[in-house]
C-alpha cells in the first residue's frame, strides 16, 4: 500500500498570499478537529523552508502545569528547537557594548536585589561607585542607591556570573533545560533576550515563524487558561515575543467560541476576546476540495493481505465503491475528517489478513464482502451508534455522487436478509416500507425503485441492515 498523500495545491496558494499580508503578524488558523491542519502546516513550510525559519510546538503538553511553569516550558519547547536545528547556535560568546551588557546584568539582578531595599539604601555616607569598576554597566548599578560595599559584592558576584556567560552560552542552556526538566523553574529576562538574539540568527534572512499547535486535543477547562498566558507573549500590537515575525495559533475558532460561551456565558463577547490572536481575521482552512479528489484512491488503499478479497478492493469492487459512496458522501457533508479517512489505510481489520477469506459456492460470497465493507467504515467512524448517526445524515443528501453506483447489488442482497422476496413475473412489484420496487429483466440487478429512489432505498435498509446487526456473522461461521 501506498503512503497516500493529500494534495495542498488547492489551498497553498490562498494561504501564502494571507501569510504575506502586510503587517500580518499573528494568524490564528482554523479548521476543523483531524482535517488535516498539522499536515497542510508541515507540508507548506517544508515547500517554502527557503523562506520561512519555522518552530512548531505542542501547548497539549503544557496542560497539567501550573501558569508560570507554561511561561517557562515555551522558552524551553524553543530552545529545543534551536538546539535541533543548529546545534552550535550556543557557544562562547563575547559580552560587548553597554546595551548588552546592561541587558546582562539586568537579569542577572532581577533575581538577585531587590529593588525597593535597594532603594531604601543611600549614598549619604558619599561612597561613590561610579567609575571605579571598569565595567559599563557601573553607572546603571550606581543609581540603585547601595552602599558601596554592597555593590562591590553585587558587582563581585556579576563578574562570576558574566564569565560563566562568557565561558559557554550552550553550558547555561544545557543548565536551564535541567532546571526545567526537574521543574525548579525561575523566570529571568536573560533567557528572553538570549533567545531572541539566536532565533534572528537563525533565521537570517528568513521569516521566522512559531506555531502553536493542537489547541484541538486540549481539555476545554485549560484550552482559555494557556491562551491567556500565550497572550502575554505579545509585546505589541505588531510585536511578537523573543521577536518573532509571525504567530500562528491552530485550533478549531467555532469550536472555541462554543467553549467560551458555555463557560463564561452567550452573552459574553468571544470577538473581542479572540482578537488578540489574530492581525486580520482567522484563516479558515478548507481542505475538502483535495480530500474529495482523494476519496477512490483511499477507498481502494485499504490495508489487505487477502488475495481473494483483492477484486473487491479494486476500481469496480464492491467493497471499493461502498467506501466511496460513503467517504465522499460524509466529506461533502464535512460529517468526516481526514484522519479518519485514513484509518483503514493504516490500520488492518482482521477480516482483511491473509487466510480471512475464502469463495464458498453454496453461500452468497457477495453478502459476505458487503458485510467486510460495511465492517471497515464502521472502523473508519469509531463505532456503530457513530457510523449510524452520519448515515442518517446521508440520507438526507440532495448531492449526487457523479458516477454510477450500483445500488440494486445491495439493495437485493439486504433485502433477501430481511426474508423478502424479490419481484418476479407473478408478482411484479413489491414494497418496502415507502418504497414500490418492481422487476426490471433489462437492468443489471434486475429491479427499479419507484420514482428513481434507489440512493434513498440503499440507505434506509442499509441503516435497517446495521441496526439488525445483519453484517455480522455468526462467530462460527468463516468468511
Amino acid at each position: 500500500m501506498s503512503n497516500i498523500k493529500i494534495p495542498i495545491d488547492s489551498v497553498l496558494g490562498d494561504f501564502e498570499s494571507f501569510l504575506n499580508m502586510e503587517e500580518n503578524s499573528r494568524i490564528f488558523f482554523s479548521g476543523q478537529f483531524g482535517v488535516g491542519k498539522t499536515y497542510f502546516l508541515n507540508e507548506f513550510f517544508e515547500l517554502k523552508k527557503n523562506n520561512y525559519e519555522v518552530f512548531h510546538l505542542y501547548p497539549i503538553n503544557y496542560q497539567i502545569s501550573s501558569n508560570e511553569d507554561i511561561l517557562e516550558l515555551i522558552k524551553y519547547d524553543i530552545l529545543v528547537e534551536l538546539m535541533k536545528k543548529n546545534n552550535n547556535i550556543f557557544t562562547t560568546n563575547e559580552v560587548n557594548g553597554i546595551e548588552e551588557s546592561s541587558l546582562l546584568f539586568y537579569s542577572w539582578a532581577k533575581d538577585n536585589i531587590s529593588l525597593n531595599s535597594a532603594l531604601q539604601q543611600s549614598l549619604s555616607l558619599g561612597e561613590s561607585f561610579s567609575g571605579m569598576i571598569p565595567n559599563p554597566i557601573s553607572g546603571f548599578v550606581g543609581k540603585l542607591g547601595k552602599s558601596l560595599k554592597d555593590l562591590l559584592e553585587l558587582d563581585k558576584k556579576f563578574q562570576k556570573f558574566k564569565e560563566d556567560y562568557i565561558g559557554g552560552e550552550k553550558a547555561l542552556v544545557e543548565e536551564y533545560i535541567k532546571e526545567v526538566k526537574k521543574k525548579n523553574i525561575s523566570e529571568t529576562d536573560f533567557f528572553s533576550h538570549l533567545l531572541r538574539e539566536k532565533i534572528k540568527l537563525e533565521k537570517q534572512d528568513k521569516k521566522s515563524i512559531l506555531i502553536l499547535d493542537d489547541l484541538d486535543r486540549l481539555d476545554p477547562e485549560h484550552v482559555f487558561r494557556i491562551l491567556n498566558i500565550l497572550s502575554s507573549y505579545f509585546e505589541k500590537e505588531h510585536e511578537n515575543k523573543f521577536g518573532f515575525d509571525l504567530i500562528i495559533i491552530v485550533g478549531d475558532y467555532t469550536n472555541l467560541k462554543h467553549f467560551f460561551h458555555h463557560r463564561y456565558g452567550s452573552n459574553t463577547d468571544f470577538s473581542g476576546y479572540m482578537d488578540k490572536f489574530f492581525t486580520i481575521s482567522p484563516f479558515y482552512f478548507d481542505n475538502k476540495k483535495a480530500v474529495l479528489s482523494m476519496v477512490e484512491e483511499i477507498s481502494r488503499n485499504i490495508k489487505n493481505e487477502e488475495p481473494n478479497l483483492s477484486p473487491a478492493i479494486a476500481d469496480s469492487g464492491y467493497i471499493k465503491l461502498f467506501l466511496w459512496y460513503i467517504f465522499s458522501q460524509s466529506v461533502n457533508y464535512e460529517i468526516v475528517n481526514l484522519r479518519s479517512l485514513l484509518k483503514a489505510t493504516r490500520y488492518q481489520l482482521t477480516e482483511l489478513k491473509k487466510g480471512s477469506y475464502y469463495e464458498d459456492h453454496f453461500a452468497d460470497n457477495f453478502q459476505k464482502i458487503f458485510n467486510i465493507a460495511i465492517k471497515i467504515a464502521i472502523h473508519s467512524f469509531s463505532n456503530t451508534n457513530v457510523f449510524l448517526e452520519k448515515l442518517e445524515i446521508i440520507k438526507k443528501s440532495k448531492l449526487k455522487t457523479g458516477k454510477r453506483m450500483p445500488y440494486g447489488k445491495y439493495i437485493v442482497t439486504m433485502l433477501k436478509s430481511f426474508g423478502v422476496q424479490m419481484p418476479s413475473e407473478s408478482n411484479p412489484i413489491i414494497t418496502w416500507n415507502k418504497y414500490a420496487i418492481s422487476q426490471d429483466i433489462t437492468g443489471s440487478d434486475f429491479i427499479t425503485v419507484a420514482e428513481g429512489n434507489e440512493e434513498s432505498l440503499f440507505c434506509d435498509l442499509l441503516i435497517e441492515y446495521i441496526k439488525q446487526k445483519k453484517y455480522i456473522k455468526d462467530q462460527n461461521d468463516r468468511y
